[in-house]
């Protein structure tokens, strides 16, 4: 993928954790990605909603905040942006329907802790 096309690819990034969007965000712009940032899933769900050009990519984490899971955060995504793909990056993987996703290639996941090199070679892989 040329540097071009990276820029042309936005990366959405949902974690309760601050700092995890801080950290997976500063990855993907140093990579050349355009990253939306958000650290709940109804901030994620405002962004997507009022963004109007194409999201490639969710990145978020399984066990988020009280108000959703990313499993339902990815449901929801998928209503308004069918094409959209989801990386999950979590400490663990026990949601069933996350398992299922991730088995049948409907979504990827990255366990945590990761490298920077893990992760760009896994969206890579993912958007390729």
């Amino acid at each position: 993928m040329t540097g071009n096309a990276k820029a042309q690819t936005t990366v959405l990034v949902v974690d309760d954790d601050a700092s995890i969007v801080a950290v997976v965000s500063g990855i993907l712009e140093a990579a050349g990605y355009r990253v939306l940032k958000a650290v709940h899933s109804d901030e994620a769900l405002d962004i997507s909603s009022v963004f109007k050009e194409e999201i490639d990519l969710l990145v978020t984490d399984v066990k988020m905040d009280p108000f959703m899971t990313g499993f339902q955060l990815a449901q929801c995504l998928r209503l308004m942006r069918v094409e959209i793909k989801v990386l999950y990056i979590s400490g663990f993987v026990q949601d069933e329907m996350v398992r299922w996703e991730v088995e049948n290639a409907v979504a990827g996941v990255l366990q945590k802790p990761f490298t920077s090199q893990a992760l760009l070679e896994k969206i890579r892989n993912m958007l390729a």
